[in-house]
């Protein structure tokens, strides 16, 4: 018999963030937000906790919706690529595949985030 708390907690665990996510404020007309934090809960309560690959998944995502709240550049870029994601009719798994494309930008930007400085204006 599977124990669901149980597994609730060790998602928990692999999600620190969650909390603050799934509390966050944001503005009645954001639509994207809401979204974002839909899939974000609906995938993590989803995933195999005996499987390594999903739980290492669920922190990568947990991060990158952490980096969606609070860096401005990273919203803007993962709403554009999300508005223009296409997914074929055939899929199965359509959570799955706009989680791979949140998680796929994640890196991508973090990958340019670290090379680039931003120098305020005023210096």
């Amino acid at each position: 018999m599977e124990n669901n708390y149980l597994n609730n907690k060790v998602i928990l665990k692999y999600c620190p963030d969650y909390y603050r996510i799934i509390n966050e404020e944001f503005g009645e007309l954001d639509y994207m937000s809401d979204k974002v934090i839909e899939i974000y809960q609906s995938f993590i309560f989803t995933v195999d906790i005996n499987e390594k690959d999903q739980l290492k998944l669920i922190s990568l995502l947990n991060n990158a919706v952490c980096r969606y709240f609070d860096d401005r550049e990273f919203k803007k870029m993962l709403i554009s690529s999300l508005s223009t994601l296409k997914i074929p009719k055939s899929t199965k798994n359509v959570l799955g595949v706009i989680v791979g494309e949140i998680i796929k930008q994640y890196n991508k930007y973090m990958e340019g985030f670290t090379r680039n400085l931003y120098i305020p204006k005023w210096i």
